[in-house]
C-alpha cells in the first residue's frame, strides 16, 4: 500500500450480545478503532461504593432504576430507556470520558469536573446539585502546627523555611498548583496520592495535604486541622454533559437533548417533592368560599398555588356541609398547618408523601439551553 494512501479503512456491522447496539468500527493502520459510530447514548456513573449506592438511590426514585446484570462487568442498563447504555467508571475518569466525548452523560463530582474538566468548556452541567456527595476540598495542615490556623500563616510558614520545598500530598494538582498561587506560596512540592492521604504527614512522606473533607472526622482522627481561608472549592455530585454532543444538530443531538431535559426535570420533581408534604382534611362550611376565607387567614394554609377545596357528600340525613381541603406544603412547616387547620375546625388530617412536583415549565431547562446557545427542539419533539 503506498504511503499516500494514508490510512486503510475497514467497516464492518458488529453486533454486541450484551448491549444488542449495532455499532460501526473504522480501523486504522495498527487495527486499533479510530472512531466508533454508536446508536446508543451512553451515560458513566460511579462504578463503586457509596457514591454509586446513593446513584442508584436516586434513580431509583426517578423511576430510572439502574439494573447490573453482572457485577463483574462494567456496562449496565436504565429501565425504561432502552435508547440509553450505562457504563460503570472511576468517578475521575467520568469527568474525562464527559469532557473528551466517550460518554455523552455522566454522574460525578463537582471537584473532579473542576480538576479534570478541562478548559475548554467542554463539560457542562446538566444539573449543578443532585443532592448528595456534598464536601469541600481543602488544606490539611498536623495539629502540632499551633501556630498555622489561617492560609496566610501557612504561606509565612514556606517562606521563612525556605531551604526546602513544602510536600503536599494530593490527587488535585491542577486545583491545588491554582490555589498556592492564588495564596502567594511557591516553594512547595505535590506528591501524588491516589488515596489514605491523612497518613502521609505521620508517615514521614508529606508535610500537609489538600483533599476532600466532609465532616472533618478523619483529619482529626489523624491529627490534622483545617485552617482558616484553606478551602478551594465546595463539592457536591453532578450530572454532566458532553458540550459537543448537546450541541449537535441532528437526530442524535436531538435524542440526547431530549434524554438530558427528562432526567433533569425529573431530578428536580423529584428534589422539590421531596421537601413538600401533602396534607388532607375535612373542614366544615358554609360554602367553598367560606372554607377559603378561613383557610387564608392561616399562614401556612396557602399551598403551593392555593388549596384545593371539594365538597364531601354528607352521611344520609346530615345536612353539615363538610369540605376536603388538599394543599402541598413544606415538610418543615407541616406541624404548624396541622394545628392551624385544627384551629378552623379541621379533622381528619391526613399527611402524605409527594414523590414528584413538575412546575409549568422548567426554568433550569431554559437556562441550560440559553447557555448552550441553541435552539429547544425537544417541545416538538416531546
Amino acid at each position: 500500500m503506498g504511503m499516500g494512501l494514508g490510512f486503510l479503512q475497514v467497516v464492518t456491522d458488529v453486533r454486541f450480545s450484551a448491549s444488542r447496539e449495532r455499532v460501526r468500527i473504522c480501523l486504522g493502520p495498527n487495527g486499533f478503532g479510530d472512531a466508533i459510530s454508536r446508536e446508543k447514548i451512553r451515560i458513566a456513573v460511579p462504578s463503586k461504593g457509596g457514591i454509586l449506592d446513593e446513584t442508584k438511590d436516586l434513580l431509583r426514585d426517578i423511576g430510572a432504576e439502574l439494573r447490573i446484570s453482572n457485577p463483574r462487568q462494567y456496562t449496565a442498563a436504565l429501565k425504561g430507556f432502552e435508547d440509553v447504555e450505562v457504563w460503570l467508571q472511576r468517578p475521575p475518569d467520568i469527568a474525562r470520558k464527559v469532557r473528551d466525548g466517550t460518554v455523552e452523560l455522566g454522574f460525578t463530582g463537582r471537584d473532579l469536573v473542576v480538576e479534570h474538566g478541562g478548559d475548554s468548556n467542554e463539560v457542562v452541567p446538566v444539573h449543578e446539585d443532585l443532592g448528595y456527595g456534598q464536601c469541600r476540598l481543602a488544606v490539611g495542615v498536623p495539629m502540632k502546627w499551633g501556630d498555622i490556623t489561617a492560609i496566610g500563616d501557612l504561606s509565612k510558614h514556606v517562606k521563612d523555611n525556605s531551604e526546602r520545598p513544602l510536600r503536599v500530598a494530593s490527587k488535585y494538582s491542577g486545583q491545588t498548583k491554582k490555589f498556592f498561587a492564588k495564596s502567594g506560596i511557591r516553594n512547595y512540592q505535590i506528591v501524588y496520592m491516589d488515596g489514605a492521604l491523612e497518613a502521609s504527614t505521620q508517615m514521614g512522606t508529606a508535610d500537609c495535604i489538600v483533599d476532600l473533607v466532609s465532616s472533618g472526622v478523619t483529619l482529626r482522627e489523624n491529627l490534622l486541622k483545617e485552617i482558616e481561608g484553606g478551602t478551594l472549592l465546595t463539592s457536591t455530585m453532578q450530572l454532566i454533559g458532553n458540550r459537543g454532543s448537546l450541541t449537535r444538530q441532528d437526530e442524535r443531538g436531538t435524542r440526547l437533548r431530549i434524554l438530558a431535559r427528562e432526567l433533569m426535570e425529573r431530578i428536580e420533581a423529584h428534589n422539590v417533592g421531596s421537601n413538600q408534604c401533602n396534607l388532607i382534611a375535612n373542614v366544615q362550611g358554609s360554602s367553598p368560599g367560606d372554607v377559603a376565607r378561613r383557610l387564608g387567614a392561616g399562614t401556612d394554609l396557602r399551598g403551593m398555588d392555593g388549596p384545593t377545596i371539594s365538597t364531601v357528600i354528607p352521611p344520609r340525613g346530615s345536612d353539615l356541609g363538610m369540605y376536603a381541603v388538599g394543599l402541598i406544603i413544606p415538610k418543615e412547616r407541616m406541624y404548624n398547618a396541622v394545628e392551624q387547620l385544627r384551629r378552623i375546625g379541621g379533622s381528619g388530617v391526613c399527611v402524605l408523601p409527594v414523590t414528584y412536583v413538575f412546575e409549568k415549565s422548567s426554568d433550569r431547562w431554559k437556562g441550560f439551553i440559553s447557555e448552550l446557545g441553541i435552539r429547544d427542539d425537544t417541545e416538538a419533539v416531546l
